[in-house]
């Protein structure tokens, strides 16, 4: 993967995360966001992809509790349709995007706040929606998503977020994404499957918490067609492997358009 590749990639990826009151006190070298997770803009307007439970982290209810309060005919609609959750109590989340400026030799932050959310409930996958930014007047930036005829097991992969969160800055000083590199070990449930019923992939790709939401790219184009949802250990805590959701999914429902056409909240 070329240079211009990689940095397309992190300049898309996004760390989702809660800023803090600007009275609160914190440690003078911590950052002044809490990063809950990762993400990966996938259209100039500001849809970011990312899984589900990190947009239900800054939930004050999980999603599930939230649903048994819409009335059971409302509740048992199909899965493709959105349904409004009302007088949802969270925290109001952004979406940070790193910007090298080589010339001044530092990284400027662009905070983009975040208006609106889909959740999916029969897979960890979302979708927000950003406010405009003026640092972006030509819109997000976004990533080219992978074909998915070219996707096979042993494929060389790689993934791009923030492991750890704010952790990583606090112990090694990293500021931007990383990236993680390995293969697709399997493709869920079975290699040869169309792509409606792909359900995920499992990575031989070292990923921990703050990585969820980050981006599965082939590793030799930075194409998309994955969103990494975890990594799995074993009881002494070695890594196993990883899981990714298929990004297909989310795009072949047509969750991406429909978040580009909600209304804007009351207040945004």
């Amino acid at each position: 993967m070329s240079t211009t590749v990689f940095d397309r990639v992190k300049q898309a990826t996004v760390a989702l995360a809660v800023l803090h009151e600007e009275n609160s006190p914190r440690p003078t070298q911590q950052q002044p966001f809490t990063i809950v997770g990762s993400g990966f803009c996938v259209h100039p307007r500001g849809v970011v992809v990312t899984c589900a439970h990190v947009i239900e982290a800054f939930m004050e209810k999980n999603i599930k509790e939230q649903l048994a309060s819409i009335p059971e005919p409302e509740r048992t609609k199909s899965a493709q349709v959105i349904r409004d959750i009302p007088d949802v109590r969270t925290l109001i989340p952004h979406a940070l995007f790193y910007v090298p400026q080589p010339e001044r030799q530092k990284i400027a932050v662009a905070c983009a706040r975040v208006d609106t959310c889909v959740a999916k409930t029969n897979m960890d996958l979302g979708v927000v929606r950003l406010q405009p930014h003026g640092g972006f007047p030509s819109g997000y930036p976004t990533v080219d998503i992978e074909e998915f005829e070219s996707l096979h097991e042993g494929l060389e992969v790689g993934t791009c977020g923030f492991p750890l969160g704010n952790l990583l800055f606090e112990r090694l000083g990293t500021v931007t994404s990383s990236f993680s590199r390995g293969i697709v070990s399997s493709i869920i449930p079975a290699a040869g499957i169309g792509r409606r019923d792909v359900t995920g992939f499992q990575l031989d790709v070292r990923a921990t918490h703050g990585n969820s939401g980050g981006p599965v790219i082939s590793w030799s184009n930075g194409r998309v067609f994955g969103v990494l949802q975890g990594g799995v250990s074993d009881q002494y805590g070695s890594f196993l492997f990883s899981r990714a959701e298929s990004l297909y999914r989310l795009l072949d429902d047509g969750v991406v358009d429909d978040i580009l056409t909600a209304q804007r909240p009351d207040g945004f």
